[in-house]
């Protein structure tokens, strides 16, 4: 089988869409490493642990949305984050990078000096929870006092790392989309969108560190509630399956 590592791109909820690439991926080709930020830091760290992302996906289908989000606003964020914490602790738990199956980057951002942040040692919480602080939704995290947000600020899909790091040929996989196609109703959309626009911008500039990127249309499913997960996930795994022939050719 090829090598190939994979950069795992933010998406809130649309990342699931991940599960489902991952999972025709690994059937076709071995692989090297692993980056990720946002959600694709959290499915990223679980796969590199071993989990059985199908029994992941499984547990998010019967999860009430409105335990994972738990809205309570604080000076510097909508949501609480409590709850969010709560359920990686128990998949993290105390585990560190040197556990994992793959060499695994997590990218959160400086919030002060605006730089990218790349994790790959320690502990594995601290990390995860820093790259998924989506500013004014979730709480930034302070380590080493370093105050960190989501890692899509600087790069919605960090195939940069990877790169840096001499990893073979790699596939960037890109769940985001528009927020919404209408005007935001609230805080929370306007967030959102506003975040999506800038990571746009960006990542046309940072493209070419990707040899090839799986593009997965989500824009109709919506990234706040768990209620659209089945249909990124099924959408993640029709798209990864046409990748796979181009991506055969591009090796050979």
């Amino acid at each position: 089988m090829k090598k190939v590592s994979v950069a795992l791109g933010s998406g809130a909820m649309r990342g699931f869409a991940h599960i489902g690439v991952i999972e025709i991926l690994e059937k076709e080709f071995e692989f090297e490493a692993f980056s990720g930020c946002s959600i694709g830091a959290v499915i990223g760290a679980f796969y590199c642990l071993g989990y059985d992302l199908t029994l992941i996906y499984k547990i998010a289908r019967e999860m009430r949305n409105d335990i994972l989000i738990d809205f309570k606003i604080k000076k510097n964020a909508l949501i609480s984050g409590k709850n969010i914490e709560e359920i990686l602790k128990i998949f993290l738990r105390d585990k560190k990078f040197s556990d994992l199956k793959y060499p695994f980057y997590v990218v959160a951002t400086d919030l002060l000096r605006g730089e990218e942040v790349v994790f790959k040692e320690g502990s594995l919480y601290d990390a995860v929870r820093a790259s998924i602080s989506i500013p004014g939704i979730l709480p930034p995290v302070k380590l080493n006092d370093i105050v960190l947000v989501d890692g899509a600020v600087v790069d919605k899909v960090p195939a940069k790392v990877l790169k840096e790091n001499r990893h073979g040929f790699i596939i960037g996989v890109d769940v985001s989309g528009k927020s919404t196609k209408k005007e935001p109703k609230n805080i929370f959309e306007m967030i959102m969108t506003t975040i999506d626009i800038m990571g746009e911008e960006i990542f046309r500039l940072k493209q070419n560190y990707i040899d090839y990127l799986i593009k997965i249309d989500l824009d109709d499913i919506n990234p706040y509630t768990l209620v659209d997960i089945y249909k990124a996930y099924k959408r993640g795994k029709e798209r990864a399956k046409e990748a796979v022939d181009h991506i055969k050719k591009l090796l050979s």
